[in-house]
């Protein structure tokens, strides 16, 4: 350890001393011996909290500190606007000492910074891939001398962006960027839940050596679990006013709960819904005040404003109790204090997600971790619906629970075709050259690796099509520049993100913004919106804007949210836990009742998963094999004019048995994945509101190919198929 200190740059030593660093954390002394040593890319892979960025920055400021400028000599690429801020203020205090310069570039910094960097480039720049992309389009003749000597690009949260349309955009950019600038820096990601860490070294700089994979469990604390069971009680009548609304019994007790169990700490309560956020924020800030509790409740989730964010965060650093009700926002590393407890509401989609929240608790030195699990449950009787007397929610927290100790994480979908990116860094390179060959397009673009299911056939594919719809044009000369069409794309303020962001109405209280809504009531009726409760004075379409006021009456909003992708592995723990006796000893009383309830459900239904089970409306499907595989037989069914509705763990289908099973059973004999695909394509109009935000430029066949490989699963289904109906 004591070397790794030495190898540091003078100043930077200093700066530890003015900051009271005793000793450095294992995952900073592997990171200097590499960094400042051999060097290359790397991952720096440790819990939450464990000391990553200061791990990464560390030597790389000692590496620049005496040669900061010439052009900006370390990128730090984050997910979030607001973890920009945050690691901006955590790198200017560890530059103080150095004179080296810290800059940050998103949509909320103003001018005067951005050409204090255009004027003089050098130090650290923090930056979205969304500003990114930006400045190839609106500044590529700059990015030379702002990047010509760029030693170092960092990614944080690199699990954030492995397998997503930001993640193949951000590839893609660091090629260009190489391209653009003559630099080739070192890349180095950041990660507290990588599912596959083989597969992310390759990912950091594909087709080049794989990333050093630099690893530190020493830093894990130790994990204290404890999940609550509620029966849902009957709604009691809200009063005699006018505004009043039905009150829900079992959200009250809920709220009293959380607030017993919390009193006098900071917590984060994570829920998946922005309804269900909005409805519990509107009983605890209730609740805490009927109980006489001093704890500040806020509200955080991605349809607020940035202000009111900002004020969550502010909240939760400063001192006294606060609990925070809050979605996957606050999952990232954004600096808000202390946590003492994370509390979960209702289930996430995954592992990964649960393990980015339980490590925002227990960051001081020699604390737990603490997790709480609340599930509200309709009890079972006789009259209950199957699905509802499984107690899938419930079930599916328990499993993830359990996954979360085996140290399971799903692996990030690796190899994805990305085709939507794909088009949206065509125009993008398009617009930061003003014209290419399709050859140095594909050099450009396909060159970086991030498209590897591109090849040149389908390439030039994508290419006419994109000239059918008028987004480029071929010149005289063969080279490609936009066309009318992706000139205007290109022009809008959405491009620069590759993924696709709903419009909606921003909701105003005066003039303070509280957010955005895509739904909202009428004139004259209530909503509840960042926890308060409000009336809905009027709404002007045209200014895209809703006004409020406050009121004592209010119903949550309705918020357009896509259910997750659940991994194969978390339906099969879930079919484990209702066939298994054990009891997690972290359940109470009611808990161990519901778990107890759901098996006793499954005894009664008879099923065996994956299984059959015909009811007097058809037929019920217990599959527990993941989003992709109930995706694809839901297909199969609905093509054959099958009424289907889709639960977690399954489906439940309507009409005769005999004809389901025919169904099921021809596609099993025959598969029909292009079929599937032509449906999803023209039926459900799956283009047109698909995961992507350029898919509908996408040639027909070409996105029917993508849809089959990437969205179903037909041999895992064949062999389901085979085995229920047989």
């Amino acid at each position: 350890m004591r070397e790794a200190f030495d190898a540091l740059h003078t100043n930077v030593q200093r700066k530890l001393w003015d900051m009271r660093w005793t000793e450095l954390r294992p995952i900073q002394v592997q990171a200097i011996r590499h960094l400042l040593g051999k060097g290359g890319d790397c991952i720096l892979s440790s819990p939450t909290a464990s000391g990553k960025t200061e791990a990464a920055f560390l030597p790389i400021l000692s590496a620049i500190a005496d040669d900061p400028a010439g052009s900006v000599r370390a990128v730090y690429i984050g997910p979030l606007k607001a973890l920009i801020d945050d690691q901006f203020r955590r790198l200017e205090e560890l530059c103080e000492r150095l004179e080296v310069p810290v800059h940050r570039w998103h949509g909320d910094v103003g001018d005067g910074a951005r050409r204090r960097l255009l004027a003089a480039p050098g130090g650290v720049l923090l930056i979205t891939p969304e500003s990114l992309e930006a400045m190839f389009v609106r500044r590529a003749t700059a990015m030379p001398r702002l990047f010509r000597r760029l030693a170092y690009v960092v990614v944080d949260e690199m699990h954030a962006f492995l397998g997503t349309e930001r993640g193949a955009q951000l590839v893609c950019q660091l090629h260009r960027l190489r391209m653009r600038a003559g630099c080739d820096p070192v890349r180095i990601g950041l990660s507290a839940t990588l599912g596959d860490a083989p597969s992310a070294r390759g990912w950091l700089r594909p087709g080049g050596p794989a990333a050093t994979l630099i690893e530190d469990s020493a830093s894990e604390t130790t994990l204290a679990i404890r999940v609550r069971g509620l029966w849902r009680r009957a709604p009691r009548a809200g009063g005699e006013r006018e505004d009043a609304i039905e009150v829900d019994t079992s959200l009250v007790e809920l709220a009293r709960a959380i607030l017993l169990a919390g009193k006098g700490n900071t917590n984060l309560i994570f829920a998946n819904a922005k309804s269900r956020i909005e409805a519990l924020a509107d009983a605890l800030v209730r609740e805490a005040e009927s109980m006489q509790l001093a704890d500040a409740i806020v509200v955080h989730h991605g349809s607020l404003s940035k202000e009111m964010r900002a004020h969550a965060e502010e909240r939760l650093r400063a001192a006294g109790p606060c609990s925070a009700v809050c979605s996957n926002t606050l999952e990232l590393g954004i600096d808000i204090g202390q946590i003492d407890e994370v509390v979960q509401v209702s289930a996430p989609w995954s592992v990964a997600s649960l393990v980015q929240r339980v490590g925002r608790s227990g960051r001081r030195a020699h604390a737990r971790r603490v997790l709480r699990g609340y599930f509200v449950e309709d009890a079972a009787d006789a009259q209950s619906v199957v699905w509802d007397g499984l107690h899938l929610e419930f079930l599916r927290a328990v499993a993830l629970i359990e996954l979360m100790l085996e140290r399971f994480l799903e692996p990030p979908h690796l190899g994805r075709a990305h085709a939507s990116t794909l088009i949206h860094q065509i125009l993008s390179t398009l617009a930061e050259t003003g014209g290419a060959t399709a050859a140095v397009l594909y050099a450009r673009v396909v060159g970086s690796g991030a498209f590897a299911a591109a090849t040149p056939e389908s390439f030039a594919e994508v290419l006419r099509e994109l000239g059918r719809r008028d987004l480029i044009e071929q010149m005289g000369d063969g080279s490609l520049v936009l066309g009318d069409r992706g000139q205007d794309q290109v022009d809008h303020y959405t491009f620069y993100a590759a993924f696709h962001a709903p419009e909606e109405l921003r909701v105003l209280h005066g003039d303070d913004v509280l957010g955005t809504l895509a739904e909202v009531p009428p004139p004259g009726e209530h909503v509840i919106f960042a926890g308060r409760r409000w009336r809905v004075d009027a709404i002007d379409m045209e200014r895209r804007a809703v006004f409020v006021s406050p009121s004592k009456g209010g119903k949550p909003p309705a918020f357009i949210s896509p259910p997750g992708l659940v991994h194969p592995e978390v339906h099969r723990k879930m079919r484990e836990l209702l066939l298994g006796g054990n009891e997690p000893a972290y359940l109470d009383d009611v808990a161990k009742a519901i778990l107890k309830s759901s098996r006793a459900t499954a005894a009664r239904v008879g099923y065996f998963a994956p299984s059959a089970q015909p009811f007097a409306g058809g037929l019920r499907l217990f599959l527990f094999g993941g989003t992709r595989v109930h995706k694809t037989l839901y297909l199969v069914l609905a093509r054959a004019g099958i009424d289907v509705d889709v639960y977690d763990i399954g489906l439940e289908a309507r009409g005769a048995t005999e004809n389901i099973v025919d169904t099921l059973r021809a596609f099993a004999n025959a598969p029909d994945p292009e079929g599937l695909a032509a449906f999803a394509d023209e039926k459900l109009e799956q283009r047109r509101f698909g995961r992507e935000k350029f898919e509908p430029f996408l040639p027909p066949s070409l996105w029917r190919a993508v849809f089959v490989r990437e969205e179903l699963d037909i041999p895992s289904v064949v062999v389901m198929v085979q085995g229920i109906t047989s």
